[in-house]
Formats: structure tokens, sequence, C-alpha cells
């Protein structure tokens, strides 16, 4: 069903992102990430299992797995200087410059969790998958993706929610252990 808008509400922001605060960016990222992958693995089990078999593959290519970054940017601007005749040492000048610039755009703590196939032997492999679950202009949709994440969203999200706070509370047990709070 394209075009169809999932809406929640969120409460205990302001508070979480006061404790995010005492950490470092790269442990409050990884208390987030490891919350979401835990979180996610339920209904990464259940896209599985209703995932259309025919040589398994597709079942097997689904995964759940963090997006450390999108680093387009910095890409970008280490290929510009490249090409324009810099150094190694000034594309990677270039590269650290634009990121402590997106991190000043992003501000907060963040992390990316997702769900779906990945790629295994070839990028064919994802592709069929999105093919089974959106269709094309000559194939009806068989899906598997979206049906999962509907039986199981109530359940994810309050995964999510415990397991954040759970790890974010964790993360700063250790960090007060080593004398590392901010």
């Amino acid at each position: 069903m394209a075009g169809r808008n999932a809406t929640f509400s969120v409460a205990g922001m302001s508070e979480l992102k006061a404790q995010l605060d005492r950490l470092s960016r790269a442990v409050g990222r990884r208390a987030l990430e490891r919350a979401g992958v835990e979180a996610a693995e339920p209904t990464a089990r259940l896209m599985r299992q209703l995932a259309p078999r025919d040589t398994g593959e597709l079942a097997e290519s689904i995964d759940v797995g963090v997006s450390t970054s999108n680093d387009d940017a910095g890409l970008r601007g280490y290929a510009d200087v490249m090409r324009s005749g810099g150094s190694a040492a000034d594309a990677v000048a270039a590269v650290r410059d634009i990121r402590r610039a997106e991190r000043g755009v992003r501000g907060d703590t963040f992390a990316t969790v997702f769900i779906g196939p990945v790629a295994g032997r070839s990028r064919d492999d994802v592709i069929k998958g999105y093919v089974q679950e959106f269709g094309t202009a000559t194939r009806a949709p068989n899906s598997y993706l979206r049906v999962a994440f509907e039986q199981d969203k109530d359940n994810l999200l309050l995964r999510l929610s415990e397991n954040v706070r759970f790890e974010v509370f964790a993360a700063i047990g250790r960090a007060q252990a080593r004398g590392r709070l901010s």
C-alpha cells in the first residue's frame, strides 16, 4: 500500500536526550544501536518466516543492521579534492571538516537501524526481495516485509523503548564506573 503513513507518539524524548547528553556521542550511539538491533531481531525473524519460499535465499538474506552514518557528503568532498588535484592529506582534511559541519547540523546522538534484505552474492539478490514486496508493472506484489511489520509493530516499539532505557542506563553505569561521564 504505497503512500501509507504511520503515526505514533513518543513521550520522554527530552529525558532521553538529557541522559544521552551525559555520554560521549560514540557511547550513546552504540547504546542506541544495540537497543535497536536487539529490538528489531524478532521482527526480522517474522519477516524471514513470511518471506516467499522458492530457493530460501530471500529469507536468508533478511538481516538487521546499523548504518553508522550517511557519509555521502564526506565522500563527495574527498572525491572533489582529489579530482581538483589536491593531495590525499587535503582530501582527508576536507572529509574531516565536512563531518564536523554535519555533526553541528545533526546535533543529537542518533542511530539508524534497518531490517530487510541485504546484499548477498549480488545486488540482484536485494532487488529480487524488493520485487517480491512491491511487485512490478507485470508482477503482482507478494508482501512479506510490510505484513510482518504490521503484525509486530506494537511489540517492536515496546521492545525498543525497553531496550533503549536499559542500554542507555547501562552505558551511564559503565561510564560512571570508569569516571568518564560528561
